[in-house]
């Protein structure tokens, strides 16, 4: 039995995970509430516009809390169950993930996809960083979101030898279609209920 559950995509660039993600929502009969970037130029933005998703921009700010505030006030709004990070380059603040996870029943809610092995190469350009380092193998990682840089509970990994892969642009494609195929499948997971889902409460208890 499917179970409705809401999610919410973060991403900063692109959007090639996001649009993974919102096509593999509607395959399974529903719909991502909305994409959330930081960027008013983000490709992502043009993406799910194209997909019929809801779109909200909060730009950067220099006080980092009062743009967190503002991304709450969206994510109550709209009561969402999940967070998908895809590509969002900011780092979400321990009291911004603790607020959701209070309203989730004290579970983290808040997933990423990274395009490494971690704990190796996190943060910004590890692609290019594995590639000069000529290493046998990088990968892609899921994990729980905290307030560290790629620093979460793993939930998955999977490795890609780059052995034959001679040419960056073959590494990076052959990541990002590990990256859909990861995400995707997690997503179907949730929304068949073999992932657990913890319900948004709009008030807790004191």
């Amino acid at each position: 039995m499917m179970k409705s559950v809401r999610v919410a995509i973060f991403a900063s660039g692109t959007g090639s995970n996001a649009e993974a993600l919102i096509k593999k929502m509607q395959s399974l009969g529903g719909a991502v509430e909305f994409v959330l970037t930081d960027k008013p130029a983000a490709g992502v933005l043009a993406k799910a516009h194209a997909l019929n998703t809801k779109t909200y921009v909060v730009e950067k700010t220099q006080d980092r809390t009062h743009h967190e505030q503002e991304v709450l006030k969206i994510l109550v709004q709209h009561q969402i169950d999940w967070v998908l990070l895809a590509g969002y380059m900011r780092l979400l603040s321990a009291d911004f993930l603790q607020f959701l996870a209070d309203r989730h029943n004290g579970h983290s809610q808040v997933v990423n996809i990274h395009p490494s092995l971690l704990p190796v190469y996190p943060g910004k350009d590890s692609l290019e960083r594995a590639f000069a380092d000529k290493v046998p193998q990088s990968g892609v990682t899921l994990h729980l979101v905290d307030e560290g840089m790629d620093t979460g509970m793993i939930l998955k990994q999977v490795a890609l030898p780059l052995k034959g892969l001679n040419a960056f642009n073959d590494f990076k494609a052959s990541i990002h279609r590990l990256e859909h195929q990861i995400y995707t499948e997690f997503l179907e997971q949730i929304v068949t209920g073999h992932i657990a889902t913890h319900s948004f409460k709009e008030t807790i208890e004191c």
